[in-house]
């Protein structure tokens, strides 16, 4: 006779942004940063260096004005670029690629105690919980915020390059409405 035991749930995971994922494992939602916003905004940065750098020098190269060698120069200094842009998008796709219990949590909704708590922060009921999405200065896309008793805590800062937040707040404000 085989006994049954009890294997934790698989989590299921409710929304992936590319740098946001939010699992449900019938307990607890989890939210996760990968923590590739920066490496976004770095990939982004270095392929425009690239284009324009690597593209004058190919101009340069090619029309010899002002000279052939700086054309050649700017052409390795492009090259170089396109190699570290290399690198960095790489190191994107493997931190997409990693399992989520290496991630950072930065919030955790626990349904069976009725309790929120976040990095850094208190452990708040989930009826003194909401979620939003809030501008931020310098940046079009909005960031992750959970309000409670204790002030704003910010979850992620969304980036353009990396998915943003989408609709998580609508996620996770139906996860503690109970839906």
């Amino acid at each position: 006779m085989l006994c049954r035991m009890n294997a934790p749930t698989e989590a299921k995971v409710l929304i992936d942004t590319g740098g946001l994922v939010v699992t449900d494992d019938g307990r607890r939602v989890n939210v996760f940063d990968r923590c590739t916003g920066s490496l976004i905004t770095l990939a982004f940065v270095l392929g425009i260096l690239t284009l324009v750098v690597g593209g004058f020098g190919v101009v340069a190269l090619i029309v010899a004005d002002p000279s052939r060698a700086l054309g050649a120069i700017f052409v390795a200094v492009g090259v170089v670029f396109a190699a570290v842009l290399f690198i960095v998008v790489r190191k994107i796709r493997d931190r997409r690629s990693q399992p989520l219990h290496t991630c950072r949590s930065v919030a955790v909704i626990d349904r069976k105690l009725g309790l929120f708590s976040y990095g850094g922060g208190a452990i708040v009921p989930l009826d003194q919980v909401q979620f939003a999405r809030r501008m931020q200065i310098g940046s079009s896309s909005p960031k992750l915020v959970a309000l409670t008793p204790g002030g704003t805590k910010i979850l992620k800062r969304g980036n353009p390059f990396d998915g943003g937040v989408g609709n998580v707040d609508e996620v996770l404000s139906a996860v503690v409405r109970g839906g």
